[in-house]
């Protein structure tokens, strides 16, 4: 799977602002139960972070 394939609208989780195109980047456990949670970063931050989509590090 490809990120772009995984590619989608949402809040980033660096800048806190809605983007086009955002990925997710490390899933978080909630601890208990099966909830989870994400941190997605937009396409400016990936660069600018130098963030790796997870979809691209399986």
């Amino acid at each position: 799977m490809t990120a772009q394939a995984t590619a989608r609208r949402g809040l980033c989780s660096w800048c806190k602002r809605f983007a086009d195109g955002i990925q997710l980047i490390q899933v978080d456990d909630a601890g208990s139960g099966t909830a989870t949670c994400g941190l997605y970063a937009c396409g400016p931050y990936r660069r600018k972070h130098h963030l790796v989509p997870l979809a691209d590090r399986l």
